[in-house]
């Protein structure tokens, strides 16, 4: 049956693949290998250089502490890698749910997903960069089925936590988001504290190596890599392999039971919207039709974990590229990223436009008001918050970062890049029409669809390297044909707004009746 699963999921994938697509998934195959090989050849390297006579006969000052301390330093640094990416998505739920109807039995449904699951790509290179780095250190191997579990057991606590934080996220949204932005913000302004006086600062506080190694023992790093380069005997090793076994066990069955849960009983939650003062606001700024949509889009759990993941990573990455000064990387990362920031938001009311309110549209035809003039309410009225967000980053980047270019470059470039993915966004909102979900696996299956998703990755790093990128003496020729391309496409956009409704009717009708009958 797993064949079956298999296939059938290859085929619906490969159905809907266009030829656009095709050209991504190479480029993140490309992307996958390159990751591979940079976290497999940085374990060897970490793990063997400190070993190597050359190395150390030319660097003496590299003791067996300090080596001690850059692999478990590496070590943790590959466990936050290791949980940012882990994927806890499992293949398009409501798709396979059908299954149930042929006959697959549930139960195998759900422990099929699962592992499915394990095998994505991410997850498969971090397990295996894990079992590299740590065997390469093994002492004695009656520590391989130890190391096994303990790589097992990581993945399963990573998987359970990002699970259960998504939960949390959805019932203490305020309290979680502005709680990390203070941690995230004084972390900042104490490195640039340290910075400023890194010498004396660090020869008055920095403990000894011996404390530091001490100290990153008790760490997730610390704790893998001593399941294998550790100190201890048969009796040990078999408890420590039982303990993590049980644990495993358990948590995986949890992931089953979940599973199952989601497949039977998707969780509708149709009282979620509940007129308040915010339902009033955004009605009373943004108009009934945008106001109503972008209640929806904020009242939704999926969209508040969006939120915290668009505020969170410029916040930690900004500040590190800033460090490197003006360095070509960095003058091109940095802007990259504070445009994708409007971007991404605009995503979120963008490019699924139609999938909160799928069924209301049946009664909005019956409205005295126009269809067009609905949609282009709403398509207005979406636009504006990450329009004003946007004239704000650019506003910064000019007061704070002249080193980016110059006010007149700065604000072609950021406006060619909104307006690109504006036209980008409209028209995955009419291809890629995807019926909103409020299940138990809603974070899963995220309201935009995953192609769009994968898409705007790459369009946002390759137009990023296309606008971005300094060209010198080219760089006006550059502004001239951004400028051009800016005001042909407002210019198109605004003479046919009534390509909405056509879109409408031609391609998100049908679906929505579709919705209806079921």
């Amino acid at each position: 049956m797993l064949r079956k699963l298999i296939y059938l999921n290859w085929s619906a994938f490969m159905n809907r693949l266009t030829t656009f697509q095709t050209f991504l998934v190479a480029g993140y195959i490309v992307f996958l290998l390159m990751l591979f090989s940079n976290l497999i050849g940085s374990a060897l390297v970490i793990v063997f250089f400190g070993q190597n006579m050359i190395v150390g006969q030319q660097l003496s000052w590299i003791t067996p502490q300090l080596h001690q301390l850059i692999i478990l330093i590496f070590a943790n640094v590959l466990w936050i890698l290791h949980f940012s990416f882990t994927s806890t998505r499992l293949l398009n739920m409501e798709e396979n749910r059908k299954l149930l109807a042929y006959g697959y039995p549930v139960k195998k449904l759900s422990w099929h997903l699962n592992l499915m699951g394990f095998f994505h790509p991410l997850n498969v290179i971090y397990n295996f960069t894990w079992v590299v780095f740590l065997l390469l250190q093994i002492k004695h191997l009656m520590y391989v089925p130890v190391v096994l579990a303990v790589v097992l057991l990581n993945y399963a606590i990573i998987y359970s936590i990002k699970h259960r934080f998504l939960k949390i996220v959805e019932k203490r949204f305020k309290l979680i988001f502005f709680s990390a932005l203070f941690v995230i913000f004084g972390s900042i302004q104490a490195i640039a504290i340290i910075s400023r006086q890194f010498e004396a600062i660090v020869s008055k506080y920095l403990p000894s190596i011996t404390s530091l190694n001490n100290y990153l023992f008790y760490t997730p790093g610390g704790l893998l890599q001593y399941s294998a380069a550790g100190d201890y005997n048969l009796t040990t090793a078999s408890v420590i392999y039982g303990f993590s076994a049980l644990l495993v066990f358990l948590i995986f069955r949890d992931h089953f039971f979940k599973t199952r849960e989601g497949l039977q009983k998707p969780v509708k939650e149709g009282n979620i919207y509940k007129r308040n003062r915010l339902w009033n606001f955004l009605r009373k700024w943004l108009g009934l039709n945008a106001g109503k949509f972008y209640y929806y889009i904020f009242s939704h759990s999926y969209n508040r974990l969006q939120l915290l993941t668009i505020a969170l990573i410029p916040a930690v990455y900004i500040p590190l590229l800033l460090q490197l000064g003006n360095n070509y990387y960095s003058n091109l990362l940095i802007p990259t990223m504070l445009a994708a920031i409007p971007v991404a938001l605009l995503a979120m009311g963008m490019a699924n436009m139609f999938g909160y309110e799928n069924k209301e549209f049946l009664l909005h035809k019956q409205f005295p008001l126009s269809m067009e003039k609905q949609l282009k309410e709403r398509f207005l009225g979406i636009i504006i918050v990450p329009l004003m967000i946007f004239y704000l980053i650019t506003t910064a980047e000019i007061l704070y970062l002249p080193q980016l270019g110059s006010v007149i470059e700065i604000y072609i470039a950021n406006t060619f890049f909104f307006v690109c993915f504006t036209l980008v966004f409209l028209w995955s909102s009419f291809y890629y029409y995807k019926q909103v979900d409020y299940s138990s696996f809603s974070f899963k299956h995220p309201i935009i669809s995953q192609k769009v998703t994968f898409m705007m990755t790459f369009l946002i790093f390759g137009l990023g390297y296309a606008v971005f990128a300094p060209l010198g003496s080219y760089q006006n020729y550059r502004l001239y044909v951004m400028g051009f391309l800016i005001l042909a496409i407002s210019l198109y956009l605004w003479r046919n707004m009534d390509v909405l409704v056509l879109a409408f009717e031609k391609h998100i009708m049908h679906r929505v009746w579709a919705d209806a009958d079921q």
